[in-house]
């Protein structure tokens, strides 16, 4: 069985964005690399050129390495024989030092490259031998064939090829550290210490060269630099997982079980998220087929996306494309990811791309419908994401958009209907109740709906909103780390104002002291206070409640001038003036243009005055 690519062979391979100071090969090899949107008409182009004339060397080096760029290695090792075969048609031989095409050794590089790709380490040891045979002072081929030898443990070839290499240049970070990591393998520290430091001394942040260096000091069983060294790597690289499993290990090697339990939980929840990633990575390094790859490679892009790394999406949605320019799938995943990376010109671009391959494909309508509404245009992204519900009335999170569109828009009896759809299609979805209650609760308020009556509104309100709080207390009850739905406030808030405009004073307190939101505290203070005007028997009784509901909202928000006033209303009617002019002047420190406060200023001035 051929070795696993090494993680530095892989490296090599996704180096391939050419710069002139990096490779030092020819400009048939390094050509400027176009954008990534651009990656199907390249190949579309350089296919086209090559049709109407197949020996134009300098466009297959060109498709070869966009081969490479998608990870077409199959493709790409076509592509670098044919410019080999052309060269030797035309006279040129195998080896030699003085090469009248000089995209030949580029070609033998790249081949040995795709090679590498495709894991056949060692037809890419002999295609790098050629390239070397060709350019004998290029220290990156003398690098990557030292990290093909590696990636078969011919250790000692790999070890003189990384010599050559940094004799050559002695500045570049990776050769230092694939040397360093090729002394590690041959059991000289020192030698692999002084050159991961040399790498990190180049490029600081190169998070390998710190996880290597952990190693080594491990090894050596220098704790404190090891785990320093791993943090470091994590830092710069948190797709590094194996840095928390040997900083847990160093850790318990130095006796600190507690940071060791932090580390290795921290290690077992990364390596959950990413194995999804590994697997797929693992099934695209075994599969050929440019249909299959496509599909992983949008896989990939999709784990990405979910993820939130935008800018890898791309990367590989681009890939999945360069594989199969037809992938609606792959259009519509890379015009989510422009969207959210604000590329709007881009995502719409790629969305209307998918439904020119696919007219019915319901996720581009929505893919559209969501970039419209992050630049804010409301009609158009309405329109699309109706148009998705009516290609695909299961579409849940069409739906979704089309009620908060509605909603926002103030249009309460058509999202009354979406949020009904929406539940209709997931019962348990306690926000959509909230909504839903929500929508309710303004058609009683503004008599959208004649057909209903105020009070039958009210109370389908609160059915909808109690059936909120029900499912987010189950949820958060049968959860271990419990967190409160964001929304659950404010339901609990609008209980509380339904129930007291039904009159219900005990069932609406309870509401407003579970919202414990400043406003619900303020609004407890104005119906205390209310009920209290009604209490012939005992008045200050209510008062003193309304009182301390006042105080509560204001110490929850000191800066609402409605709090102030109403806590001075209060005073006012216990008879306390001087409480009250001290909360007046606060209100209007607020809002000293209020002329209801400065009314209520002179009142109450008045009744100072008068004592």
């Amino acid at each position: 069985m051929a070795p696993k690519l090494s993680y530095y062979a892989v490296v090599w391979v996704a180096l391939i964005g050419c710069h002139l100071t990096l490779w030092q090969l020819p400009d048939a090899f390094c050509q400027e690399t176009a954008d990534a949107s651009d990656i199907t008409a390249q190949i579309r182009d350089y296919k086209a050129q090559l049709a109407a004339d197949g020996t134009q060397t300098e466009i297959r080096l060109k498709l070869a390495k966009v081969y490479l760029q998608i990870e077409a290695y199959a493709e790409a090792v076509d592509a670098y024989q044919q410019v080999i075969a052309i060269a030797e048609a035309n006279g040129v031989p195998r080896s030699t030092t003085t090469t009248p095409d000089a995209g030949v050794p580029a070609a033998y590089y790249g081949l040995g490259l795709a090679y590498t790709g495709l894991e056949k380490f060692e037809d890419a040891i002999t295609a790098y031998q050629q390239a070397i045979a060709y350019t004998p002072d290029s220290a990156y081929i003398h690098a990557a064939l030292g990290s093909a030898y590696a990636s078969t443990h011919r250790y000692t070839e790999a070890l003189d090829a990384y010599k050559v290499a940094v004799a050559l240049n002695s500045s570049d970070e990776m050769i230092h550290h694939q040397l360093g990591s090729v002394y590690s393998k041959r059991g000289a520290h020192t030698a692999a210490i002084r050159h991961q430091l040399q790498a990190i001394a180049l490029a600081p942040q190169f998070a390998a060269a710190h996880y290597q260096l952990g190693l080594l000091y491990a090894q050596e069983k220098r704790w404190t630099d090891a785990i320093n060294a791993y943090h470091t790597a994590y830092q710069n690289d948190p797709a590094l997982v194996e840095s928390l499993y040997n900083l847990a290990q160093a850790y318990l090697r130095t006796g600190d079980t507690a940071a060791a339990r932090e580390q290795m939980a921290l290690f077992e929840k990364r390596k959950a998220v990413l194995t999804p990633l590994h697997e797929l990575r693992g099934a695209l390094q075994r599969t050929q087929g440019a249909a299959e790859r496509s599909q992983l490679l949008g896989n990939i892009g999709r784990y990405y996306l979910k993820n939130g790394d935008y800018e890898k999406a791309v990367s590989e949605y681009q890939k999945a494309l360069g594989m199969d320019p037809e992938s609606v799938a792959a259009y519509n995943g890379i015009g989510i990811a422009y969207t959210m990376l604000e590329k709007y010109k881009d995502a719409v671009a790629a969305q209307q791309k998918a439904l020119e391959l696919q007219p019915d494909f319901a996720k581009a309508h929505a893919g559209l419908g969501l970039a419209y509404l992050r630049q804010h245009k409301t009609e158009l992204a309405l329109t699309h994401y109706l148009q998705a519900v009516a290609l695909e009335p299961q579409f849940l999170e069409a739906h979704q958009k089309i009620a908060i569109i509605l909603l926002n828009q103030e249009r309460y009896t058509e999202a009354t209907d979406a949020y009904l759809t929406i539940i209709s299609l997931k019962p348990d979805d306690a926000e959509a109740y909230h909504n839903l209650g929500l929508c309710y609760a303004h058609q009683a308020r503004e008599g959208d709906d004649t057909s209903i009556s105020a009070e039958n509104l009210t109370g389908s309100a609160l059915v909808a909103l109690e059936k909120a709080v029900d499912l987010s207390v189950s949820v958060v009850r049968d959860v271990a780390s419990p967190i409160q739905p964001p929304f659950l406030t404010e339901t609990y808030y609008l209980i509380g104002e339904l129930q007291a405009s039904q009159g219900d004073f005990g069932a609406a307190e309870k509401a407003y002291l579970s919202s414990g939101l400043p406003k619900a505290y303020h609004a407890l203070a104005q119906l205390s206070a209310k009920v209290a005007s009604r209490d012939k028997a005992d008045p200050k009784r209510g008062l003193e409640t309304a009182r301390r509901y006042a105080q509560e909202a204001i110490g929850l928000d000191p800066n609402v001038a409605s709090y102030y006033n109403t806590l001075a209303l209060i005073e006012f009617r216990r008879g306390d003036y001087r409480q009250a002019e001290q909360a007046i002047r606060k209100a209007l420190a607020l809002e000293p243009e209020n002329p209801n406060y400065q009314q209520g200023l002179k009142q109450i001035s008045g009744k100072l005055a008068a004592e």
